[in-house]
């Protein structure tokens, strides 16, 4: 048996009976469904509540016409009484809306009326609400608008010199994935937890148990070990990763997605797509991971600097999200980022070609390649042996 297949072999089946090394390569694609469905409800309840909006009013009386607009509408009209800015910053009241007590003597000027909406830009789940009220009281002012230069024999659409259009090129399948970019962004970060038990164990925690130097002592390369560690490392790493994306999918294929206006369907070429461009990802992680290991005393030492290294799966999330940019072709063969690239472009049927994919996965392993050989070297290290 080759020494790189005979530590692989042994490191499998000590994985299998640490039950820490289980509980963090399973436990994290288990929670898959539970936050992916919350998610999704989440925001199915903001679209409810937008529906079925609900508005306190303080002085309605003042605007019997706005009221009677906005309930034909669908608005749900209550009178507010008491202080307003306590309300909403005690989070009784999502918003309110004040109509002036001269609204009326306004208007009969033809003076602009203020319509104050009372709220906290600080919560994200009234969001929507809150501009489906400001629509409304949009709406109605353009038609008071229109109805005071018909009545003085003016048409209303000379004041409606520009009007933008909308013209939206994005699919429906890129339009759910940028409501649900969270999904890769899990995925990912399961490649760097699901085996982070076992890398950690088999570097830190050998030295910790004081191991590591009786078992350098073997007549086997110091690449070999390193190898077949980080061999079996990535497969348990490998096998989360999978999990989630599979349950994520099943996720989304049975959440009520049509309450959105989605419908949500992926092929066998897709899902193959996906394994494809998320696969070289465990075989990185894992190698960082033991990397970092190797510098820690102690397994508890380990993960709190390999806590660190989960952060980096967010960073393609925040630049796409806060700093979109033109997908390029060098973009792919960035590791970490181009297989977020990938995964987020076959999620929203984007045709690719095998060259994104081929050099994709060609750089990240071979940087996780580079990571070991490191690794290996460190190892011939009087100091980090003993720590």
């Amino acid at each position: 048996m080759h020494p790189i297949q005979a530590v692989f072999r042994k490191e499998l089946i000590d994985g299998f009976r640490d039950k820490r090394a289980l509980l963090t390569a399973f436990l994290f694609p288990a929670l898959a469904p539970i936050l992916i469905y919350g998610l999704i409800y989440a925001i199915i309840d903001m679209s409810s509540d937008a529906e079925n909006l609900e508005v306190a009013v303080i002085n309605a009386e003042s605007a019997p016409a706005l009221i009677q607009y906005m309930q034909e509408k669908g608005v749900e009209i209550t009178t507010f009484t008491g202080n307003a800015e306590q309300a909403v910053k005690d989070k009784k009241q999502a918003f309110i809306l004040e109509i002036p007590g001269d609204y009326q003597q306004r208007l009969r000027d033809f003076k602009t009326t203020i319509v104050p909406i009372i709220h906290d830009s600080s919560r994200s789940d009234t969001r929507i609400s809150l501009r489906r009220l400001r629509d409304l009281v949009r709406e109605y002012n353009g038609q008071l608008s229109a109805l005071r230069l018909i009545a003085r024999g003016v048409s209303p659409s000379v004041i409606r010199g520009v009007v933008s259009g909308n013209q939206d090129i994005a699919s429906e399948e890129q339009r759910l994935i940028s409501l649900f970019s969270m999904v890769p962004l899990y995925i990912m970060l399961a490649a760097f937890i699901a085996g982070m038990g076992l890398a950690v164990d088999s570097t830190a925690g050998e030295r910790e148990r004081k191991s590591l130097e009786p078992l350098l002592v073997n007549p086997v390369q110091r690449l070999h070990l390193i190898q077949g560690k980080w061999l079996a490392a990535s497969f348990y790493a490998a096998i989360g990763m999978l999990s989630t994306l599979v349950l994520s999918l099943i996720v989304m294929l049975n959440a009520p997605l049509e309450d959105l206006g989605f419908i949500f369907s992926i092929s066998i070429q897709q899902v193959i797509m996906l394994i494809l461009a998320t696969l070289p990802l465990p075989f990185l992680a894992t190698s960082l991971e033991m990397l970092l290991g190797i510098f820690a005393k102690s397994f508890k030492d380990a993960q709190s600097y390999i806590g660190l290294v989960t952060l980096l799966p967010t960073l393609p999330f925040l630049i796409d999200t806060f700093n979109p940019v033109t997908t390029q072709d060098w973009m792919y063969a960035t590791p970490i980022f181009g297989q977020y690239l990938l995964m987020t472009e076959v999620l929203g049927a984007v045709e690719l070609s095998w060259l994104a994919y081929a050099s994709s996965g060609v750089s990240c392993l071979l940087l996780s390649v580079l990571l070991c050989f490191l690794t290996s070297r460190l190892l011939s290290r009087e100091a980090v042996i003993t720590g």
